[in-house]
């Protein structure tokens, strides 16, 4: 298994987390590990039965992270992390249960489906986030779980043409039919007037999950969320990118440049700052 890995520098999960303090700065950076190694034993490899092997293994490490000793890098980095904030241990579950799901759907029939999966792996970890910060009483939750549904969303629109390449369409079925825009036609790339429909419908969606979240934000302590604010406005910035490519999703990955993630950061901070 792989070792644990620090956040790079200059990932957008590194430029909003670094100004949390210390512990909540090392919690995050552990949960954000584990996060990406149980990604990793579903993604990287090529055999299925060895993937839910490793997904086992990997609950049984949650197990004796709240029940004994982990044996794994990342777990044992996490551990200490889970009792100092109280993070339920279902939380953890529900990540492995969403993570697992890239093993068992290729394809999603209705949003709604789509929902719970975006839930398990995103807005879970927002909501261990949530305890990091001090909201051991979760009056965030809604804001979590619908920023999470949000950043996962905008992820899926920017990897449309990776996913394919692994055989996931993460798109519903019913949509897609809705939209006159097959599956066959996904699997061509095509990007006629049927593909901007359906892109823009999604991408409305997404912004109506930020709405939310923003709605929820407003009656929160800004100083705590300061981290999950940024991280809400570089993918906002992420989004717009991906509508004013024309959706061009297939033939390069859309990004947020450096310099307009630093500037959303700092001037986040001194925003915060400020409002003191």
């Amino acid at each position: 298994m792989a070792d644990a890995r620090a956040i790079s520098r200059g990932t957008n999960f590194d430029l909003a987390f670094r100004a949390l303090p210390p512990d909540q700065r090392e919690a995050i950076r552990a949960v954000h590990t584990f996060s990406r190694v149980i990604d990793d034993c579903v993604d990287e490899s090529p055999d299925p039965g060895r993937a839910r092997k490793e997904i086992q293994m990997w609950r049984d490490e949650v197990a004796a992270c709240y029940e004994g000793e982990p044996r794994e890098p990342a777990a044992r980095a996490l551990r200490p992390h889970l009792q100092r904030f109280g993070i339920p241990r279902a939380y953890l579950e529900e990540l492995l249960s969403g993570v697992e799901m890239d093993l068992t759907h290729l394809r999603y029939a209705t949003f709604e489906e789509l929902k719970r999966y975006c839930y398990r792996v995103a807005s879970v970890v927002g909501l261990i986030c949530l305890r990091i910060f001090g909201d051991e009483e979760e009056r965030g939750k809604v804001y979590a779980e619908n920023l999470g549904v949000a950043l996962q969303l905008t992820n899926i629109l920017r990897d449309l043409g990776s996913d394919l390449k692994r055989g996931r369409i993460y798109l519903p079925r019913e949509e897609l039919h809705a939209f006159g825009y097959p599956e066959e036609a996904l699997a061509r790339k095509e990007r006629g007037v049927a593909f901007e429909e359906l892109m823009r419908f999604q991408a409305e969606r997404v912004r109506g999950f930020f709405a939310t979240a923003e709605r929820e934000a407003a009656s929160l302590d800004q100083r705590r969320i300061l981290a999950a604010e940024i991280m809400g406005r570089i993918y906002r910035r992420l989004l717009e990118r991906i509508e004013a490519s024309g959706y061009d999703v297939f033939h390069k990955k859309v990004r947020v440049p450096f310099h307009e993630r630093a500037w959303i950061a700092g001037s986040s901070i001194l925003a915060a700052h400020a409002a003191r």
